[in-house]
């Protein structure tokens, strides 16, 4: 049973949307392919688990305060037996494992291990069961999902869980015969409650309102959209059709994210989707979907 699904996280979220309306220099265009890959191989891993026959609830893509520390989680999951938490890494290519070292083999170049961060999050994580007196056993993994990763020198029974090794938890898993009881499910909804999102991590590029890109995209090869046809918008790069009114909150959500200090008007989400669409139309999916504040003429949308 899932009890938080895994959405792009407003980091990447931000990070995309810049991209389309603004020229990223290549370090910010390639810290995004990475993030993108990331979630990827995140996604590939909650695929799995939702193959999973046992009595489980899945958490993803947590972001908990705990003891005034800010701790990331990828992946949780609570059978009856304990909790797992996973740190999946989309890793591709050759690495040596090498006095508690990984480096990647043709350049030997150095990365952090994955093991560190997750010792640290793991660290926390007991602790909130603690207060929580939440008394299951904890374990953690680091997955390298990706088919493509080679890791030489890995040492045995440690926590990693190589691609090879992945069939093998999984069905171990699956047999697990420990029912869940009432316990399990109300301490994953505390952890659902207690999800937050944290950009403290995260340097964005400065920006402002005049120097983005005005428009709307494609949701699927993100080309900027010509006006609409009727009540459709049409990709003339990939040919895929949307409905006006969906492009148009799409934008206006991502207007949203963007600049989350400035208050939503007609006026703007008009120029800010380019002005692609009637001002009525505009004013209809605002209406429809956020709240109308103040009158005539210094009325906004929350």
């Amino acid at each position: 049973m899932i009890i938080k699904e895994r959405d792009l996280s407003v980091p990447l979220e931000i990070l995309l949307a810049l991209d389309r309306r603004s020229n990223l220099l290549n370090p910010q265009t390639n810290s995004i392919r990475q993030m993108v890959k990331g979630y990827e191989g995140e996604c590939r891993f909650d695929a799995l688990l939702k193959e999973l026959t046992c009595e489980c609830l899945i958490v993803n893509d947590l972001t908990l305060k705990i003891s005034g520390q800010t701790c990331q989680i990828d992946s949780l999951l609570i059978t009856g037996t304990g909790v797992t938490i996973y740190e999946v890494k989309n890793y591709e290519g050759q690495f040596i494992y090498t006095e508690d070292k990984l480096k990647i083999l043709s350049t030997n170049k150095e990365i952090s291990n994955p093991v560190y961060q997750l010792s640290r999050t793991t660290n926390l994580f007991r602790q909130l069961m603690e207060e929580q007196h939440a008394n299951f056993q904890l374990h953690s993994s680091v997955v390298f999902i990706n088919e493509r990763f080679t890791l030489f020198n890995a040492p045995v029974n440690s926590q990693y869980i190589l691609p090879t090794m992945l069939p093998y938890h999984l069905k171990k898993l699956t047999n697990e015969r420990k029912a869940l009881n009432k316990s399990h499910y109300t301490f994953a909804e505390t952890l659902k409650q207690m999800d937050q999102t944290d950009l403290s991590f995260y340097s964005f590029p400065e920006y402002d309102w005049t120097g983005l890109k005005k428009g709307a995209f494609c949701r699927v090869c993100q080309t900027a959209l010509g006006k609409p046809s009727g009540r459709i918008c049409r990709c003339e790069i990939c040919g895929f059709n949307e409905l006006a009114t969906a492009v148009i909150l799409r934008e206006i959500s991502e207007y949203r994210l963007l600049f989350p200090e400035k208050k939503l008007t007609t006026h703007d989400g008009y120029d800010w989707t380019g002005r692609l669409f009637s001002k009525k139309s505009i004013r209809s999916v605002l209406k429809k979907n956020f709240e109308l504040k103040g009158q005539s003429t210094g009325c906004y949308y929350e």
